[in-house]
């Protein structure tokens, strides 16, 4: 929704504030939120209790450390409330351990921190250690609640544009169909990946492979069995191949897969895996049985001689034509199309 526009700022401060209001309004739309209350005096924990109650779930803590333990344990806690003087640990303690946590939703957790009317040290040390906002004791129902209720809901509200944020990287990276690595990332993985093969002198082989015959798929069963097709293909991919092996669709019925730390013979004997497999394994979908096989071209290094990745992959896939031409259902690994790969320098 786009505030209206209208030159006059009064109404333009108004549709922000009633915006506001809507959204602290709707508060109880969401699942009821978790505080952690940090507070070793019963009275002072049962007055916030009586306050927030009504909106939040609270969890209490007698002390710091008891506090810490719970922040690391309980993953639903979204806001902190903390007393300064506490044993073991005190507020400021566990305000710095909050702020410096590993753990990203650790360290953006709003924090409030409860000091007495006349301690303008605490309050300004609590500031520097990143304290989000300041209640002051004896502790007032209505700034108790407001205040609350605003900075938790800012805080949620940015959670979820960050979650939105990953969401769209990840979608940017990502084939629709398959869930697998898109063109993209996959030549941004590759050209990383062979940085660091230099770098530390070691293998790296990727492979095309590409789906014989599929445009008879898609116009003798229809799209939506070629899409089938696709997705089982792109399982059978992400069994065979290693969690540090990229595997990525980069075209229609086109398929990649990077390999790190593998040389020639290594990246031919994965590849003949793959490709029995993949004649061995009919697809059984919508009452049809479809049986497919793969063509697929290698190319490695140090074996191949280039400049960069993207050289290297136009070599697999020059060799990945050329097993089309030799008969489909084949892998080749050198520009002559030998099938006999076991006796190759590696």
């Amino acid at each position: 929704m786009n505030a209206p526009s209208d030159n006059n700022g009064d109404d333009r401060d108004h549709w922000t504030e009633s915006s506001h209001m809507a959204r602290i309004q709707d508060y109880d739309s969401h699942a009821r939120p978790y505080l952690l209350v940090v507070e070793d005096s019963p009275t002072t924990l049962a007055v916030i209790s009586k306050h927030l109650s009504e909106h939040f779930d609270l969890i209490s803590a007698n002390d710091g450390e008891e506090a810490w333990e719970l922040l690391m344990s309980d993953p639903k806690i979204e806001l902190v409330i903390t007393d300064i003087n506490m044993p073991k640990l005190t507020g400021q303690q566990l305000l710095v351990r909050i702020r410096k946590s590993d753990d990203m939703r650790i360290a953006n957790l709003p924090v409030f921190v409860m000091t007495s009317g006349d301690d303008e040290a605490e309050k300004h040390l609590a500031f520097l250690n990143g304290a989000n906002d300041f209640l002051t004791k004896p502790i007032d129902e209505l700034e108790l609640q407001a205040r609350v209720k605003v900075h938790h809901t800012l805080a949620r509200t940015i959670r979820e544009l960050e979650d939105s944020r990953r969401l769209l990287a990840e979608q940017a990276i990502t084939d629709p169909l398959t869930k697998l690595r898109n063109r993209r990332a996959f030549f941004d993985d590759g050209e990383k990946a062979l940085t660091l093969a230099r770098r530390y002198d070691t293998y790296l082989s990727t492979m095309l492979l590409d789906i014989d015959h599929f445009k008879k798929i898609n116009d003798t069963h229809g799209h939506h069995t070629g899409d089938e097709v696709l997705v089982r293909l792109a399982r059978l991919l992400r069994q065979l191949t290693r969690q540090v092996d990229t595997v990525a669709r980069i075209g229609g019925e086109e398929f990649a897969i990077l390999l790190p730390d593998t040389n020639r013979l290594g990246a031919a004997v994965l590849a003949d895996r793959i490709r029995k497999r993949t004649e061995s394994d009919p697809i059984h979908t919508d009452g049809v049985t479809i049986n497919i096989t793969i063509s697929i071209g290698l190319a490695s290094i140090p074996t191949e001689p280039v400049d960069g990745f993207a050289e290297l992959l136009k070599i697999a896939d020059r060799r990945l034509y050329l097993a089309k031409e030799l008969g489909r259902n084949r892998i080749c690994v050198n520009d002559e199309g030998r099938p006999n790969f076991s006796t190759e320098n590696s």
